[in-house]
């Protein structure tokens, strides 16, 4: 299986990202986030929920931002 984070892309803070609520879960098993700045690690940078929304699929999409704290 490949790894949809795995992009040539420089991130800085203020970047977003769209990820599905099955990947955010499987980060949280991976121990890549932290629940005390509700903060998630994704490609060497640190990231934070900026919004959600629901699909008509029944599965939530998040927008993450760069945050590099």
């Amino acid at each position: 299986m490949s790894n949809p984070f795995n992009v040539l892309k420089p991130w800085k803070p203020g970047d977003t990202r769209e990820v599905g609520e099955r990947r955010l879960k499987q980060l949280n098993l991976e121990g890549k986030f932290d629940s005390y700045s509700r903060t998630y690690e994704i490609d060497a940078h640190t990231w934070k929920i900026q919004s959600q929304v629901s699909q008509a699929t029944g599965e939530t999409l998040y927008t993450l931002v760069c945050v590099d704290e």
